[in-house]
């Protein structure tokens, strides 16, 4: 009897079981099948965490639309031949080192260059070149390396659209995400245009130009992970066909490539960690580089690499009293030679200076960037005007270009402007401390990289402030033109006199000649600018230091602003380093440019005779 009953309560158990085992089977059945178009954001997060658990997918060629500088150079990478390789352990390198080592010899570059990049990456990447370059392959070498049928190392063509390139942070990153698809574009998911694996672009001009952008269907390398989420190496080549009566549209940015490249290079090699440079060309008020850190590479885990720091507000510090000055010199509240007096300290306000400087003229004062001079020369403009020349400058209000592109009329070429602020809501206009600490660029006073620059541009533009793009034009696939971005100026009801710019410009030569950017004095070409520190923190105990202004000062062309951020010392140099590094380095490619076109002239010359 005893035996009956425990062979009962086992086959009930095992019943039980079976039933559950099923529950479960259907379940998954259904979150998979039937419930990817209803689920909630935040049982949609469960999905993707289980997918991520289980699958992941290397986009081979995104089908995209191409996003290129102002000379037609690619920004994102054109579709060629590249080396897609899977992480692979000291086991795994042992084991296949000899022919490891022909890829090496195929690549032209050593086994150990190579063996780190293995190692080092953590997921599917294409691998770069020693030099840290986009590794392009021949036809001949991905044919032999792709002979070699070794594991984990794939030839293949690919457009490498996730991978590192110039300003990452501006093209911005793809994300596959139905639920963001739906939200976004619900005429398009039901037209099957976009699908549950379809990625859009989540950030930067990925984003704000995705409809113009999408493409096709692209190629993709499935891969599973192993029980630690290491990818495996079995690997699938799925083509997605997508829709193929869509033809991508190109986007033709303002950037130069040169340029773009240069700023990074200047802020990585002065290990800025926080921070950013935007170049201006004052004819056209176009944005020609703007990098920002951290990137991809550098960013802690309480950063985001896609926030754009150029886009970013902060305190601007000195800087601002180039607003000041403008608005003294405009109104008649001052002029260049009027004097002030510095003791060191504005007791009444708390305010200190690093030393006395006795007394000055506005433009001494300006050079020196003296706290005390510019406390009184904001009192004696007043907050109104203070705030009514920022804003007729461009700052406390989103900047960059906006306008109507076909039926969208507030369309925005980068998404995350943020607009600064002069003043906060609860501050009196008539608190006379808080006009001082406005006056030099504190307390309420809040300035992203981008306002700052296209302030200094605007100095050269008639009292017209310019509303900088960054995207110029959107190209057919063939290459004929769709659109064009016309120039835009601030809708201001009064401009800033003539005479007020022209001394300003002529203000901040002497900053570099006889005040605080001294530094630059040695540079090879003549630099005018203002320098800038603003504490910051509730302690007070760290600086965003600045330098603004525009190069060559007998022929100007560039205007660039550069911004450190949350420096622990005071009295540190990397925002006028970088900023000379970058004017000398824009030169420097300027001749470079001239030559070769000189060259090319005079080779054209023989040709024809």
């Amino acid at each position: 009897m005893g035996m009956v009953r425990k062979h009962w309560r086992s086959s009930l158990v095992a019943v039980v079981l079976l039933f559950a085992f099923v529950g479960v089977l259907f379940r998954l059945y259904w979150i998979q099948v039937f419930a990817v178009h209803s689920f909630s954001r935040e049982k949609a997060d469960l999905i993707s965490r289980a997918q991520e658990q289980q699958s992941r997918d290397f986009i081979v060629d995104s089908g995209r639309g191409a996003i290129v500088d102002r000379n037609g150079r690619f920004l994102t990478y054109d579709k060629d031949w590249r080396l897609i390789a899977f992480p692979l352990t000291d086991q795994q390198l042992r084991a296949n080192q000899k022919k490891l080592s022909q890829v090496a010899s195929i690549l032209h570059i050593s086994y150990r260059s190579l063996s780190t990049q293995l190692t080092s990456i953590q997921r599917p990447v294409a691998l770069i070149s020693e030099a840290g370059h986009d590794l392009i392959l021949s036809k001949s070498q991905a044919e032999k390396i792709r002979k070699l049928s070794l594991p984990g190392i794939y030839a293949l063509r690919s457009d490498n659209r996730s991978g590192t390139s110039l300003a990452r942070t501006i093209i911005g990153r793809l994300e596959r995400n139905p639920f963001l698809i739906q939200d976004r574009y619900p005429e398009e998911w039901s037209q099957g245009i976009y699908d549950s694996r379809s990625r859009v672009g989540a950030t930067g001009l990925e984003e704000t130009f995705e409809p113009f952008l999408r493409g096709s269907g692209g190629e993709f390398l499935l891969f599973g992970k192993d029980g630690r989420g290491r990818p495996l190496n079995g690997t699938t080549v799925v083509k997605d066909g997508g829709n193929g009566s869509i033809f991508p549209y190109r986007v033709v940015t303002t950037l130069d490539a040169d340029i773009q490249q240069l700023a990074e290079r200047v802020l990585r090699q002065q290990k800025v960690k926080d921070g950013s440079v935007v170049v201006q060309d004052i004819a056209s008020g176009d944005v020609l580089a703007m990098a920002s850190q951290p990137d991809e590479e550098t960013a802690n885990p309480n950063q985001s690499p896609w926030d754009n720091r150029a886009l970013m507000e902060t305190t601007p510090g000195s800087i601002f009293k180039t607003v000041v000055t403008l608005a003294a010199l405009d109104t008649g509240k001052a002029r260049m030679t009027d004097v002030f007096h510095c003791d060191g300290s504005l007791g009444r306000y708390g305010l200190t200076d690093t030393h006395a400087h006795g007394k000055q003229t506005l433009t001494q004062a300006y050079a020196n960037s003296c706290n005390i001079a510019f406390a009184q020369i904001a009192e004696k403009v007043g907050a109104k005007t203070i705030e009514s020349y920022a804003h007729r400058l461009g700052l406390g209000q989103p900047i960059m270009w906006t306008g109507e592109l076909f039926q969208e009329k507030g369309f925005h070429q980068l998404r995350g402007e943020e607009k600064g602020l002069i003043f906060a809501t609860g501050t009196s206009r008539k608190d006379k401390g808080a006009i001082a600490q406005t006056g030099i660029g504190q307390r309420d006073v809040r300035v992203t990289p981008l306002q700052a620059v296209n302030m200094v541009t605007s100095l050269f533009h008639q009292g017209r402030t310019p509303n900088p793009r960054i995207v110029k034009e959107i190209q057919r696939y063939d290459g004929s033109l769709k659109y064009t971005f016309p120039d835009h100026v601030l809708k201001i009801k009064k401009p800033i006199g003539t005479r007020a710019l022209a001394e300003v410009r002529e203000m901040m030569r002497k900053v570099v000649t006889e005040g605080t950017a001294q530094s630059m004095k040695t540079a090879l070409i003549p630099l005018a600018g203002k320098t800038g520190t603003a504490q910051i923190g509730v302690k007070g105990d760290h600086y965003n230091k600045w330098m603004i202004g525009y190069a060559p000062y007998d022929r100007p062309r560039w205007s660039v602003s550069v911004v450190v951020r949350s420096s622990r010392d005071p009295k540190e140099m990397r925002g006028q380093l970088v900023f000379r590094q970058v004017m000398e380095g824009i030169e420097r490619l300027e001749k470079e440019g001239a030559k070769k076109k000189a060259k090319k002239t005079t080779a054209e010359k023989k040709k024809n005779e």
